[in-house]
């Protein structure tokens, strides 16, 4: 399990960096259209990634891409619903 961590370390860290800078900038905005941009542009380059990182891989399927698809759309979904809750969309 270490080893296969340690030889996607890089794939890692790319994907917290992307998510970590992409939360601070919805995060530190205040202008909602700004904020909703940000996370719908973060959930195609989630979906991207993962479809890039298994076909560098060679290990990329038809399964995967709908799973990355499914779960980009789950948290769309959850982030615009806890939007709305509060108001503030």
């Amino acid at each position: 399990m270490l080893k296969r961590i340690s030889e996607h370390a890089a794939y890692y860290t790319s994907l917290i960096a992307i998510l970590s800078l992409s939360f601070l900038l919805a995060y530190s905005s205040s202008d909602r259209s700004f904020q909703i941009g940000v996370i719908v542009a973060t959930t195609f380059f989630y979906v991207l990634w993962g479809i890039l990182h298994h076909l560098i891989n060679h290990d990329l399927h038809t399964k995967i891409v709908i799973e990355y698809i499914l779960i980009g759309t789950f948290g769309l979904t959850i982030i615009f619903f806890l939007l709305s809750v509060s108001g503030n969309y």
